[in-house]
């Protein structure tokens, strides 16, 4: 099953929560998953773990406006204004939640446990002071920088020939070119915004697909082609899911 990044899940849902779009249970609901319960440390004011919707609270005490999602790499920090060691924790757990106008980031830490085909997953995050966030592209101008990406990988991902040796990759472009998904995001959302965000993360999966597994490359020229064909699309994918899940408020 494709998913979105639980920080995606927690800055989309946290923020309907703050306009009154969904309840609390929601939000823990939609984060947490079949995940045991969440909990975060180094929360203001607490001195041991908390829960995730007792943090949620809190930050929302603090003064967040908004949670905005970030999904940062190395070398593109999208969604961080820092400080560096959030950057470097944000980058390293691959994603991140900013509660804007809170000062404050969680960074989740994800720990598998069990054996392959019964994985359960352990998650904290940490409540990190963080700088305001960057401006970011809007909505618009993501879902264009997809489209356009897509459109110039189309060719040379049908060369390599991905779908052949991975068939999940058959099935979520198929799902791409039909729009054929549900609305990842709370309710509240644009329109626009849950199909950018079902776009994305199937995008997101055929990159992920495609970039872990060699098993379709017969040399090492072949895997360094398609690693130049995918990475484009995977950073557009990934600022494309961040621009549909910090949308909410219409501004973005």
């Amino acid at each position: 099953m494709v998913t979105m990044p639980r920080s995606a899940r927690l800055a989309a849902w946290a923020s309907a929560w703050l306009r009154d779009q969904c309840t609390l249970d929601d939000v823990v609901a939609r984060v947490c998953g079949d995940d045991e319960p969440h909990d975060v440390v180094d929360v203001p004011g607490a001195v041991t773990a908390v829960p995730l919707a007792t943090a949620l609270t809190t930050l929302r005490e603090q003064g967040a406006s908004a949670f905005r999602a970030s999904l940062p790499v190395p070398g593109d920090p999208v969604g961080l204004g820092g400080p560096a060691d959030l950057t470097e924790d944000a980058v390293d757990a691959g994603e991140a939640v900013i509660a804007e106008n809170a000062g404050y980031a969680l960074v989740p830490d994800i720990r598998v446990f069990g054996p392959p085909g019964d994985q359960g997953h352990l998650v904290t995050w940490r409540c990190r002071p963080a700088n305001p966030p960057p401006s970011e592209p809007r909505l618009a101008e993501s879902d264009q920088l997809l489209a356009d990406t897509l459109r110039e990988t189309g060719s040379a991902l049908a060369k390599l020939d991905v779908a052949s040796w991975r068939p999940e990759v058959a099935t979520l472009l198929d799902e791409v070119r039909s729009a054929k998904a549900g609305e990842p995001l709370p309710r509240g959302f644009p329109t626009k915004a849950q199909l950018v965000a079902a776009r994305s993360i199937r995008l997101l999966a055929v990159a992920e697909l495609a970039l872990d597994d060699d098993g379709g490359a017969v040399t090492a020229a072949e895997a360094e082609s398609r690693r130049a064909v995918l990475t484009p699309l995977e950073r557009a994918a990934r600022h494309a899911l961040v621009a549909a899940c910090n949308s909410l408020d219409g501004s973005r």
